[in-house]
């Protein structure tokens, strides 16, 4: 038990301590008053200011490498990162609470053993070196009492989960089954008939049998109940028609847009951070004598590339990297340079080159989009007067004639997809909700728009006269009898045994998913429900299969290649199950403990980001 404390508690010491560090230098650092309240907590266990600024810190870093470029904190919160990281803390802290309740703690032996193992604290000597840890850990803004019980209760909670998910084991007698299931094959052979093989005149239908198959397949070609509405609306595009924007104002836009026009050119570089510039110095000596690599740095201090990603940076971003790395190759390692977070090399990883774009090339759009924003806030200073035009007993027709709005009508039911205005949830939302009691009101839509609209009619669910669908029941009817008058002909053949003299295609060693164009998914399912000798007739789209069924292998697992499948199986279920036992677990815990979340506190982090 011993033994396994220490390789927890050494893993998660590093990850914790590579947390802190790239956090902190992946989006730069957050200051903060020295009041630590409490952002939510699980039970008797909280999540403090500082906590959730570190995650929240080293996750916008992580999410501005991914996309080249830093994101806002407005962006941060659209894109749902403080709430996933709030979660994430949440559950770390459900099963850090869980462990202290039930009694599972780390003593100080294995907490020692993890400090003078972890490769962040040593000296060049390679021992645990007093200064260094303190030296490292101020500058993450921790003390050693914060770190010890930050290690103590990540690796209580880590025991507690792998307590858990590492017990799940899968019964042989399922595997089996699966077995048989993935690997059984079958051999059959297939006669396909089509409308050619046939010597039957093109079928044509009398107009009795035109209306019995309309009548009798009504359902196709039913219309929904509809609402019938009429409804005003005036959009940005609309009104932005008219709207001219004087140049002056497009050249000041431009100008105070240029870092978007005009962008520098920038390097997207990995940065390995060093406690001394010697170090720095020998390693990169030994990335160019060839006796180790960059890569196999970031492995030793068990580092991936996207937590060394700082994204794209211009020269002058980048200090005193800036000459080494613009002057660099794609994957060229280059420095040491001195940073603020210490002595560090870098990779360079990709090169964006500089973009210009003249006023002339971005005037029409500028144009556009100042007009649209001025037709915006042009139509939500009127849709006061629509709504009091409405209130005062205009009608939606008057409406039309007296202001910008423009009248329409539609037959709208749910699925209606045939118009510009059903793809405005706003719209959608209250069409789905207006009766014939409601009188119009302006509505707000999501681009700017506004709309009013009154329900006229709702027409009950009827059946489409024959005329408007005559056409499609004549296609369906010829189609219908084409394949009655094929299965007649399979049928025959079955019985009168002359299927066995037909040519057929032969197909062998076929499993579940050996789908192709001969072989599609509904014949495939038909062929694994049936038995030796057995022949099935099966309709497939123009085409009518003959199958009869010749051999039924059962699954192996003895090739190697089924073998390591079976394998994958086996640790994807395990896997699967062990994941379900973890949310129920971390589900009950906060059920049972509860948790609190102080939503003050958060935006107070909050405002230091933004």
């Amino acid at each position: 038990m011993a033994g396994s404390k220490s390789k927890l508690g050494k893993t998660f010491a590093w990850v914790l301590m590579t947390f802190v560090i790239i956090g902190l230098g992946g989006f730069g650092a957050v200051n903060f008053s020295s009041s630590d309240n409490a952002v939510a907590s699980v039970g008797e266990t909280e999540i403090s200011s500082r906590e959730y600024s570190r995650a929240l810190s080293n996750e916008l870093g992580r999410f501005s490498a991914q996309l080249g470029q830093d994101i806002t904190f407005e962006q941060a919160q659209a894109f749902g990162i403080t709430s996933n990281v709030l979660s994430q803390l949440i559950t770390a802290k459900s099963l850090e609470d869980e462990a202290k309740r039930i009694g599972i703690s780390v003593n100080d032996k294995v907490i020692i053993t993890n400090l003078n193992k972890t490769p962040a604290f040593q000296s060049i000597d390679g021992k645990f070196d007093k200064e260094t840890y303190t030296f490292v850990l101020e500058n993450a803004g921790m003390t050693p009492s914060v770190y010890e019980s930050a290690v103590r209760a990540e690796t209580s909670r880590m025991i507690l989960q792998s307590g858990i998910t590492e017990g799940v084991m899968i019964p042989d007698n399922y595997l089996e089954v699966m077995t048989k299931y993935l690997f059984q094959t079958r051999d059959f052979e297939l006669v396909s008939l089509t409308w050619n093989d046939l010597d039957e005149p093109y079928p044509e239908p009398s107009d009795e049998e035109i209306k019995a198959y309309h009548k009798e397949n009504s359902a196709q070609y039913m219309r929904p109940e509809t609402k019938m509405i009429s409804y005003v609306i005036l959009t940005p595009e609309m009104l932005s028609k008219g709207i001219e924007i004087d140049k002056g104002l497009l050249e000041e836009v431009y100008a105070e847009r240029i870092s978007e026009f005009n962008q520098e050119e920038k390097r997207r570089s990995e940065r390995l951070v060093f406690l001394t510039m010697k170090e720095a110095e020998e390693a990169l000596g030994s990335i160019n004598s060839k006796n180790t690599s960059f890569t196999n740095l970031l492995n030793d201090r068990g580092l991936s590339s996207n937590e060394i990603d700082i994204g794209y940076k211009t020269k002058n971003e980048l200090g005193e990297a800036g000459k080494g790395l613009f002057a660099a190759k794609i994957s060229e390692v280059t420095g040491p340079f001195d940073t603020d977070l210490g002595p560090s090399l870098f990779r360079l990883v990709d090169i964006q080159e500089a973009k210009t774009t003249t006023f002339d090339a971005v005037k029409e759009d500028l144009s556009n989009e100042l007009a649209l924003s001025e037709a915006v806030k042009e139509i939500s200073n009127l849709s006061q007067q629509f709504d009091d035009l409405l209130a005062s007993g205009a009608s939606l027709e008057e409406l039309a004639l007296e202001t910008p709005l423009e009248f329409k009508t539609i037959a709208y039911f749910p699925g209606a997809v045939d118009s510009e205005i059903t793809q405005y949830e706003g719209f959608i939302d209250a069409a789905t909700t207006v009766s014939t009691k409601n009188f119009p009101e302006i509505i707000t839509l999501s681009d700017g728009s506004v709309l009013a609209l009154r329900l006229d009619e709702t027409l009950k669910p009827a059946l489409k006269p024959l005329d408007e669908v005559y056409q499609s029941v004549l296609d369906n009817w010829v189609s219908s009898k084409k394949n009655e008058l094929l299965r007649n002909q399979a049928e025959l053949y079955v019985s009168n045994g002359n299927i066995k003299s037909m040519s057929s295609d032969k197909f062998e060693g076929i499993s579940r998913d050996d789908f192709s164009d001969e072989t599609p998914p509904a014949l495939l399912a038909t062929v694994f429900e049936m038995n030796r000798g057995e022949y099935k007739i099966e309709n497939l789209d123009d085409t009518i299969a003959i199958v009869r069924l010749v051999e039924i292998e059962d699954g192996i697992s003895d090739k190697p290649e089924e073998a390591e499948l079976l394998k994958s199986l086996k640790m994807q279920i395990k896997s699967t199950l062990s994941q379900d036992l973890f949310r129920i677990m971390v589900s009950e815990i906060q059920k049972s403990r509860g948790i609190a979340v102080d939503e003050s506190a958060i935006n107070a982090v909050h405002v230091n980001f933004q």
